[in-house]
């Protein structure tokens, strides 16, 4: 009895085993999102999307099983469970980082093998910053050229001992009648091509066509080189480049109108030792420009240069991508799109005690008020400047923070009163309608 019984456990392991090796090996590739090196917040979208890529490109790839890094947690945790994978199977990380330098991203990957934590692979990718698709589909194709390698072969298909029988195609014939008809109205054509080259003969048509001068372009005549052009001709615009000039319109309406985000800080009080009846009080005022805009223009707009000097960034937009828009353009030259700051403080009755205008223009300086606490000041300056020409725009941006700290001297009874502080942004051509029926 009890040889059979041991014959049964020697079957049963030996069915079982049969099940484990007669799997196909599969090649579990392991992806983890982009390092950026840099933290550079700009392009922290970045890491992602780089492993979202090289995932669609392998994922259906014959022997691949793709995984994420809570697998590679459990596997890792418990390493015996490798064991357990069909025979010949390989466990690959994918690592990858990357930085940005201009406009060029510079992307390293790394391929380890997670059983004795080897390199067994590696490679570079660098691609302009503006070109995500591109940047994309190149990290994906290195990924799988780096574990192609280490994949399972596809297995080879039977082939039939028997042969294959296959009807012959019927060669299709087409009807006389309507060859017939092709001829004659190909024939028909010709005769009436011929009709209207006589006709031009006669009529002088193409003597007075090779008189005709073209403008614009170049003719060689007696060994010179001569061409006519017209000073007046504008430009015209390029109906491909409408996608982008709709971009550049957008950001270019948020950066002439609205680019700077405000905060506004808790007013400081100070009183005076040498005369308590008056106290020293400050309006701390934070300028930067908008995180947004900045980082829809490096990610959405297809500029075509790109300067960087520590904080100041400088884009360069041509007519090659873009139309400019006429509005647009009018407004940079004109400099109608310029802003002031103009702070004011009320009581709790909402009426106006305080304003500061502050800007570098004399005339505002020299005002006063008989009604208003009015202080000039010049604290603020533009972080964002713009030039135009014929062939293209110029957007400069400097991403610091102003730190305005607003100052002033008033009676501690006024300063019990205080109860609101407002900052608007005024249009330099209509400060004297803002600011002369406060003053």
């Amino acid at each position: 009895m009890k040889p059979l019984i041991r014959m049964r456990k020697v079957l049963c392991l030996l069915f079982l085993s049969s099940l484990v090796y007669s799997k196909e090996p599969y090649a579990y590739v392991y992806l983890l999102p982009f390092d950026n090196i840099q933290n550079d917040p700009a392009v922290e979208w970045i890491a992602t999307g780089l492993s979202d890529m090289a995932r669609e490109e392998i994922k259906n790839v014959y022997g691949v099983r793709v995984k994420t890094k809570e697998d590679l947690e459990t596997i890792m945790n418990d390493r015996s469970l490798m064991l357990k994978q069909p025979r010949g199977s390989r466990n690959l990380l994918v690592l990858g980082k990357y930085n940005r330098q201009l406009d060029k991203v510079h992307v390293t990957i790394q391929v380890v093998d997670v059983a004795n934590w080897e390199e067994i692979a590696k490679t570079q990718v660098t691609e302009v910053y503006t070109q995500v698709p591109d940047l994309n589909k190149a990290v994906g194709s290195s990924v799988l050229a780096m574990i192609r390698p280490f994949l399972p072969s596809m297995p080879k298909a039977k082939i039939s001992p028997y042969p294959k029988y296959a009807e012959k195609p019927v060669a299709k014939q087409r009807h006389p009648v309507s060859t017939q008809a092709e001829r004659i109205a190909s024939t028909l054509d010709q005769q009436i091509a011929e009709l209207e080259a006589s006709m031009e003969f006669l009529l002088g048509a193409n003597a007075r066509k090779k008189e005709r001068v073209k403008k614009e372009v170049s003719r060689f005549d007696s060994g010179e080189w001569s061409m006519d052009f017209d000073v007046d001709r504008k430009m015209g615009e390029n109906p491909e480049n409408a996608g982008n000039t709709q971009l550049l319109s957008s950001v270019l309406d948020q950066l002439l109108t609205n680019p700077y985000d405000i905060e506004l800080q808790r007013p400081e009080f100070e009183y005076h030792q040498d005369d308590e009846q008056y106290m020293t009080v400050r309006f701390p005022v934070v300028y930067k420009l908008k995180d947004k805009i900045l980082k829809d223009m490096l990610t959405g707009l297809p500029y075509t240069g790109l300067e960087q000097d520590g904080s100041l960034t400088v884009f360069y937009f041509d007519r090659t991508t873009f139309n400019f828009p006429n509005h647009h353009v009018e407004a940079i030259k004109s400099g109608s799109y310029r802003n002031v700051p103009i702070l004011r403080i009320f009581d709790k009755n909402r009426n106006t005690l305080i304003v500061v205008a502050d800007t570098p223009e004399k005339y505002w300086h020299s005002r006063n008020s008989s009604r208003v606490l009015y202080v000039p000041q010049h604290q603020f300056s533009p972080l964002i400047d713009f030039s135009v020409g014929g062939w293209s725009i110029q957007v400069a941006m400097e991403t610091v923070d102003i730190q305005a700290v607003y100052e002033f001297i008033l009676p501690v009874s006024e300063v019990e009163s205080l109860s609101n502080v407002s900052l608007k942004f005024v249009n330099e051509n209509d400060l004297r309608s803002f600011l002369d029926p406060i003053l």
